[in-house]
């Protein structure tokens, strides 16, 4: 860590704090940030910025665990978004209206953040996937109710997402089959008429934030492998990992946060060979890969996240390798 020590700096963190969950990489963070000498921590949320560029900030000095994130209101204190020497974008997608506001001021007062703040705004749908179709499952991008029937009509057994889309938040399973569309509810197929499917594209398209809804071939075999997260420091490789929820509960084992260990194999690296041009012109220090197995054993690139990257789940498989001091190393070195 690099940085004059002598000067006092000032570290943003922007979340949500009553949107975490326990496993979330924001106590991580905060935690060594503040064990920092000359390094102050605030947290605030996109919705904390007035119009006016002053912003309301919850002072950390303390050491802050899940059950006491609710306490830190009782800090707030008054600042300008200026005064800030740099911004850490710690929240989830989507980008709505207010955080979309935030990452346009950072911009605009040239503050330094990370990630960079018109990186996020360029690489923060998955829109941006239509730049590597050599790497991804047969996709379609559609902005019309009209492109998005004909497109699953195409595809035949389907995923469908808002572009915006995060944790399998609004992913459906669509299939069309013999002149019928069919939808999936707890592994069960129900027929879909098509005035009941073009009302939920509709629904998607006019939540998106780019208007886009995204139609994905299924890969069967994916859910056997389960979702592989590669995670990027500074365009090269961290670690990676799997999570496979139970094939009962959909949900993934809590004792291990469902992470599974899994080294990056020259596939991985070839696909983060590719984006790295992209991460680094975009400003994209801290990312992740979402890869998924096609039945010819190919890894598929589903996902680029530029928001959350997972180092809670990489911290559990590989402790060794001390995330929260190489980010927050990482951090202070931009100051």
């Amino acid at each position: 860590m690099i940085f004059d020590e002598g000067a006092t700096k000032r570290l943003g963190i922007v979340t949500s704090l009553l949107e975490l969950d326990e496993q979330d990489t924001f106590f991580m963070f905060v935690n060594e940030a503040i064990s920092r000498t000359n390094l102050e921590v605030f947290v605030f949320d996109a919705d904390d910025l007035s119009k006016d560029d002053s912003v309301f900030a919850k002072r950390i000095d303390r050491p802050v665990t899940y059950e006491k994130r609710r306490d830190l209101g009782e800090r707030k204190v008054m600042m300008e978004i200026d005064d800030f020497d740099l911004v850490f974008l710690k929240k989830d997608p989507p980008i709505d209206a207010s955080y979309e506001y935030l990452l346009k001021t950072l911009l605009k007062k040239g503050i330094t953040t990370v990630n960079h703040a018109g990186g996020v705004l360029k690489m923060g749908t998955k829109s941006y996937l239509e730049n590597f179709p050599e790497l991804t499952p047969k996709t379609f991008y559609s902005k019309t109710i009209k492109k998005t029937l004909e497109s699953i009509k195409s595809v035949g057994n389907s995923m469908i997402k808002k572009s915006d889309s995060s944790g399998g938040r609004g992913v459906r399973h669509i299939r069309y089959n013999s002149g019928n569309f069919y939808r999936y509810r707890h592994g069960k197929e129900i027929l879909l008429s098509e005035e009941e499917l073009s009302l939920i594209i509709k629904k998607y398209l006019e939540d998106s934030l780019d208007k886009t809804i995204l139609i994905v071939e299924y890969l069967l075999s994916a859910s056997k492998r389960g979702d592989k997260r590669v995670v990027i420091l500074d365009g090269e490789i961290l670690g990676s990992y799997i999570r496979l929820p139970d094939v009962k509960t959909g949900v993934c084992d809590c004792l291990d946060n469902g992470a599974k260990f899994c080294d990056p194999n020259e596939a991985d690296h070839d696909i983060t060979k590719v984006l790295r041009p992209h991460l680094k012109n975009h400003g994209i220090g801290l990312a992740a890969l979402d890869l998924l197995v096609g039945k010819d054993g190919v890894e598929y690139l589903s996902e680029i996240n530029v928001f959350n990257p997972g180092f809670c789940n990489l911290d559990v498989v590989h402790p060794e390798l001390n995330i929260k001091k190489k980010i927050v190393d990482m951090l202070c070195r931009k100051l």
